[in-house]
């Protein structure tokens, strides 16, 4: 990768820590949601400053004000797993207010199935001028760019567990920084490569989160009881009885807790 960066949900503290490293840049992946109804959704925006990041969190409840904002502060930005309801609300009607809101679209997310991707990419490979005016009638919306019936597609691995970093990402021509590499990205000078998830991914990722979770806050609580708590959790996984062990695992944990 030529220019690396992190997109942790509503922080910054891990990109911070790699702010020093060269080709890298600050990031996030903003929860913002509909007014109406809390529609919730995810908007990852890249190449931010701390100021930008605390004025994104005063903004960040209301989806059209976020937008006006990055739009104002010409942060690149784009939707992320478009077609992926984050609580269970996104309609129809949610994503025809997105296709007039925003220019930049995930096209391929490496943790999300495959087929929402490419369901995604077809939907919107198939915008005209004459669907975009029919929408901003629709909802009284004005499209926020120029030429909104095409959509800039990018990529990123969506990566939750360390396992999968760079299955898929975004492409642009040859850039001697990253603000040159940012400047190409909100041109549309970009797009999506790499593959999209599957159902295996999807587990393997949600896996090793609570895993790692476990083994940071759990370990030093429950002392002993960390190793049986993530033995457990490890056997519901694989579709075993969580809680049946043989002898001899028994008496493992019984040495452990002595």
């Amino acid at each position: 990768m030529d220019y690396v960066t992190i997109t942790d949900h509503d922080a910054i503290d891990g990109c911070l820590e790699i702010a020093h490293l060269p080709r890298t840049f600050i990031s996030e992946q903003v929860t913002t949601y509909f007014p109406q109804d809390g529609c919730k959704l995810h908007i990852l925006v890249w190449g931010v400053s701390e100021q930008q990041h605390c004025d994104i969190e005063s903004v960040r409840d209301n989806i059209f004000d976020l937008q006006r904002y990055l739009q104002r502060a010409q942060i690149a930005h784009a939707v992320a797993h478009p077609l992926y309801s984050v609580n269970g609300k996104l309609k129809t009607s949610h994503l025809e207010q997105l296709i007039l809101l925003f220019k930049h679209f995930e096209g391929i997310n490496g943790l999300r199935d495959a087929l929402l991707s490419d369901l995604a990419k077809t939907l919107l490979n198939q915008l005209t001028p004459a669907k975009i005016e029919a929408l901003a009638n629709r909802y009284g919306l004005a499209p926020t760019h120029a030429a909104p019936w095409h959509k800039i597609l990018v990529g990123g691995s969506d990566d939750h567990g360390g396992q999968f970093v760079a299955s898929a990402f975004t492409e642009t021509p040859a850039a001697d920084s990253a603000e040159k590499f940012l400047e190409l990205v909100r041109d549309g000078d970009c797009s999506a490569c790499g593959q999209g998830g599957t159902p295996l991914i999807l587990s393997h990722g949600f896996y090793n989160t609570v895993a790692c979770f476990i083994q940071d806050r759990f370990h030093e609580k429950l002392g002993p009881g960390g190793a049986l708590l993530e033995k457990m959790f490890s056997r519901f996984m694989e579709g075993r009885a969580p809680t049946e062990f043989t002898l001899k695992e028994k008496m493992e944990f019984i040495v452990q807790g002595v």
